[in-house]
């Protein structure tokens, strides 16, 4: 991410080209931010006084706030845009979105150097990128109807762009779509000073005078000074200037800083509508030095035990956890108001999703100048600060276009950033890393950088390029080698290969990789048939241990560079997110990265799925294994708040309440399940509301408080989730309801819970649950079905099986697979069925429960199981066949649960759970989050709220102090829907 500065005020203003309009027109004249609800790739961005302006990283691109009602794409069918760019670029590209979730993004035009009028007829523009249909293909889509609009000015990085004004409008006379350029004219340097030299904290003076000709029918010029270190602009403005007898004067004071690393820096001076003699502009080297350098070095960094669970400390100092992370690089005005808030720790991104150069910025050169400028920046407001950078190693542009070999390859021929098989970027990548961290371990804010988020792959978070795109990915030559080692590594004969692919003519050479039909085959059929797909089985095998060894490899070139001093970590085992793309997301090597010594803490946005006010928040993966290995869970909240747009989707609140209980059933979510949080302001603005960064800060406050004084706490239920065997499970939407779905709900199932890797049934640091719920345990050893009947038997637990567990071992698939696993009696009806249950009524876990409505999923499934054991007690049949789908039986000293049919209810799982002696905290469908030292519910419904404690406690509301009366051990809070109620605990007594 080309990160890069702005200081003092920009006087801004614009002789606008664009002709009168219409009452029917839509126009944005940039007078103010309000006018615009988002600005990416563009640092700094400023929106005043009729012009929006910044340095351009990579695909930079705005978008407009749109009027109540929308855009009538029928109507307006127009678009003219006057625009500045310091060089050219490839397309001005449109992007809209309808009401209805349809989008397109496209463009025709090609960005000019210099300032030019663009106008656009939007019914014949080149609408190419949706994935919403191809008759999203065209302005407004099919509804006609514009929610969501926005202009990319180009997708180059390192320009600088200001846009005068953007206008929709209907057709007009005379109109032609193309582009205006606007002449430009020159200056001639009459007089230039600038110091020799300087040392941090000092201010630089900097004056030049110009004669000047200016461009025909324009009365002023945009006048700019920076100070650069490398590419990178360090302190810079903007003067907007009318000649006086052809002469300009540009004069500028800046302060240096403290945390700048010594070195020279350039003075440049200039103008973007005139020629400075034979260049753009005028420059002079000035010698930085700084005494603060020599002194600096990276902190001592760990993960400590408080309370049985790991927390961060710097220097022996515990921290809180809780962090800021804006999206859009350097954006003071955001970063000052979270620290007035309290909260000091951030963690902001370098580099884009798709490239990144870590300061490797053209073949043979380096500049770090952005990274000095980040953290100077926020330190210079804040000096509290600490930071957990999170660095893109995703190869830079330059060098995707030197390497097209090197590049993912989708099944369609349409290529990807840097492939993840990549031996070469791995090489490069990785060596640009090490310089990367060198230079940081040894600048003026090295004591303040607790550690590395190292990321890549799609979105940022080491997905495969093509999780969610229409054609999957990698066939590219660096994946078919990496799949040939694989397949020796698997098999290490040919002949074991032939044996178990039942193709004897296949070679390691000649074995291919699984394409569409056979990664997605059109059937109901939930699991895989080895005897026809075991290729299949084996490619998703190895693009999940192909990402996986793509992260841990830059993860170790960390933990190496920072000798073990500082906190590594990244994005990785979306366990419970990724719905019926999780075998293609690369997310199931989980437990090879969870036990990695190299990473110190892992992340994720939470759950994206049923995230609305009123329902529940949730973690991507099985965090839980992750903390008992001492390690840390970071949880990146993108909370939607009202202060979004309106399209922005994904649970977005729609007013400051709703976004207030949000936040706090997030942070309930921390307190229980020992994490950290990072508050992720994506676009910028999203907290900025007294309220809301009171919130924010508050956090900070119970986080810090808490982590010294909470005690070691055990839940009572745990679930589990098998990855390996999504690689045995087609990739169906049923697949999400039984995973994804079902573990989403289980917040509402009244008691807190452990969410585990079914891996780790074995270890004996695995606590003793009262109820085991397996979300997909379908392939699974003799020795793992031995070690998970032995665990549950234990303590005389109850397990729940969903779908097809255990149907695989080692040799082949059968329903006798199954009653092995689950002591129960199972047969299947090999036609097609939805995979639902009534409940009986009679039965004693019926409660709270409908006779008539099914339960479960509503999509079409093969096999439909069904309990054929006489010792089995029925609570649900099949709502067509009538017969069992869910059962019960007692076993040799533990009970057995299963079910066909999943996205089984809350109540159920509480009934459940109840009978197998599980302390309940909430009797009702609303979302608990608990540790013993606080218990959090957020309301799916409104009344009164019983609250039973699990030993005798007083209860303080830790949001707003008040004391709650306790009765016995029950706590009553009277709750809106959508509210959270967050109580600290105390045993009487204390």
């Amino acid at each position: 991410m080309r990160t890069l500065a702005w200081m003092g005020p920009v006087v801004v203003g614009a002789v606008l080209l664009v002709s009168a309009v219409s009452h029917a027109d839509v126009v944005w004249d940039l007078d103010s931010p309000a006018e615009v609800s988002r600005i990416s790739n563009l640092d700094p961005s400023e929106v005043a006084n009729g012009r929006l302006a910044g340095f351009s990283q990579w695909d930079p691109h705005v978008a407009f706030k749109v009027p109540d009602g929308g855009i009538n794409a029928d109507e307006l069918t127009w678009l003219t845009v006057r625009m500045y760019s310091s060089a050219e670029a490839d397309l001005l590209d449109i992007y809209y979105q309808s009401p209805d979730g349809r989008w397109c993004l496209g463009g025709v035009l090609p960005i000019h150097k210099g300032w030019a009028t663009y106008r656009v007829n939007l019914t014949q523009n080149n609408w190419r990128e949706t994935r919403t249909g191809d008759s999203s293909k065209q302005w407004g889509g099919p509804s006609r109807q514009v929610g969501a609009f926005r202009i990319d000015p180009g997708n180059q990085a390192d320009r600088w762009i200001m846009i005068d004004s953007v206008r929709l409008h209907a057709d007009e006379a005379g109109l032609e779509q193309g582009v205006v350029e606007e002449p430009m004219g020159t200056a001639t340097l009459r007089e230039f000073t600038a110091p020799e030299a300087a040392t941090a904290g000092e201010t630089v003076k900097l004056s030049a005078a110009f004669d000047v000709t200016m461009p025909e029918g324009v009365e002023a010029v945009t006048g700019y000074i920076y100070i650069k270190q490398g590419r990178a602009v360090m302190r810079g403005g903007h003067q907007i200037l009318k000649p006086t007898d052809g002469h300009i004067v540009l004069e500028a004071e800046y302060g240096t800083s403290v945390y700048w690393n010594p070195g020279p820096l350039t003075a440049q001076i200039g103008f973007h509508e005139l020629q400075v003699g034979d260049g753009e502009g005028i420059g002079a080297t000035i010698e930085f030095t700084n005494p603060k350098a020599a002194g600096a070095r990276p902190p001592e960094v760990a993960l400590q035990p408080y309370g049985g669970d790991v927390g961060i400390t710097v220097d022996g100092k515990p921290l809180s956890g809780v962090m800021y992370l804006s999206g859009g690089g350097v954006r003071p005005e955001y970063h000052s108001e979270v620290a007035q808030a309290g909260v000091h720790i951030y963690a902001d991104w370098f580099g884009t999703s798709i490239a990144a150069d870590q300061g490797h910025v053209a073949p043979g050169e380096y500049s770090y100048g952005e990274y000095d400028h980040y953290f100077s920046t926020v330190l210079d407001l804040d000096p509290n600060a600490y930071f957990l950078p999170h660095l893109g190693v995703v190869a830079p542009h330059w060098w995707q276009g030197q390497h097209p070999e090197e590049l993912c390859m989708y099944e369609n021929g349409g290529k990807g950033p840097s492939s993840l098989a990549s031996e070469l970027w791995k090489r490069d990548s990785g060596e640009d890393l090490r310089r990367l961290l060198a230079y940081l371990s040894k600048a003026p804010y090295a004591d303040r950088i607790l550690g590395y988020c190292v990321y890549g792959g799609y979105t940022a978070e080491w997905q495969m390029w093509g999780t969610w795109q229409d054609s999957k990915d990698d066939y590219s030559e660096p994946a078919r080698k990496a799949f040939v080692e694989f397949l020796k590594g698997k098999y290490g004969t040919v002949e074991a290969l032939r044996a178990a692919w039942r193709q004897p003519e296949v070679t390691f050479e000649t074995a291919e990789l699984a394409k569409w039909a056979q990664r997605r085959p059109e059937s109901p059929a939930l699991l895989r048939d080895p005897t026809t797909e075991m290729p299949t089985i084996d490619f998703y095998e190895f693009i999940n241990t192909m990402t996986s060894t793509a992260a841990l490899h830059f993860a170790d070139i960390a933990r190496e560079e920072t000798q073990g001093r500082q906190l590594i970590g990244t994005y990785y085992a979306y366990l419970s997110a990724h719905g019926w793309n999780q075998q293609d997301s690369g997310h199931s090597d989980a437990a090879r990265v969870f036990d990695a010594p190299s990473i110190d803490f892992l992340m994720s946005p939470p759950n994206y799925w049923y995230r609305r006010i009123g329902e529940a928040s949730t973690y991507m993966s099985a965090t839980d294994s992750l903390r008992m290995r001492g390690k840390l869970w970071l949880n990146e909240s993108d909370c939607r708040t009202f202060l979004t747009e309106p399209t922005a989707g994904y649970g977005r609140t729609d007013n400051l309440h709703d976004s207030l209980q949000v936040i706090w059933r997030e942070f309930s979510e921390m307190l229980a399940k020992r994490a950290a949080t990072s508050w992720f302001d994506m676009t910028g603005g999203w907290f900025s509301h007294p309220e809301l960064l009171s919130a924010l800060g508050k956090t900070e406050q119970l986080a810090a408080e808490y982590l010294t004084e909470r005690m070691p706490f055990i839940p009572e239920v745990g679930v589990f989730v098998h990855p390996e065997s999504f690689y045995w499970m087609r990739p169906t939407q049923a697949q999400s309801h039984q995973v994804l779905r079902q573990f989403t709900l289980m917040p509402q199932a009244g008691a807190p819970f452990d969410f585990c890797l079914l891996d780790d049934i074995e270890k004996d640091w695995m606590p003793d649950y009262k109820l085991y719920v397996f979300l997909n345990a379908v392939h699974l050893t003799r020795q793992q079905r031995a070690a998970i009947i032995a665990k549950v038997k234990r303590n005389g637990a109850t397990a729940v099986f969903l779908g097809g567990a255990g149907y695989f071992d080692e040799d082949d698939g059968s329903v006798g697979n199954m009653a092995t696993l689950t002591g129960i009696t199972i047969a299947a009806d090999e036609t097609a069925g939805l995979p639902q249950a009534k409940i009986d009524p009679v039965h004693p876990l019926a409660a709270g429960l409908s006779a008539e409505t099914p339960y479960g999923c509503s999509i079409e499934v093969a096999p439909i199981f069904h309990v054929a054991d006489a010792d089995a007690q029925t609570i649900g049949t099949h709502p067509v066949s009538g017969k069992p789908v869910i059962a019960i039986k007692q076993l040799d000293g533990y009970r057995s649960v299963y079910s066909s049919a999943f996205e089984l209810p809350a109540t159920l799982m509480r009934n459940l759970a109840r009978q197998a002696g599980v302390h309940i905290w909430v009797d009702s469908d609303d979302a608990v989050y608990a540790d013993g030292g606080y218990v959090g519910v957020h309301a799916a419904t409104a009344g009164e709220k019983t609250i039973y404690l699990p030993a005798d406690c007083t209860a303080v509301e830790a949001i707003t102090g008040r004391a709650v009366p306790v009765e016995g051990r029950e706590a009553r809070v009277q709750m809106e829907f959508g509210d959270t109620v967050l109580l600290r605990l105390t045993p009487r007594g204390q």
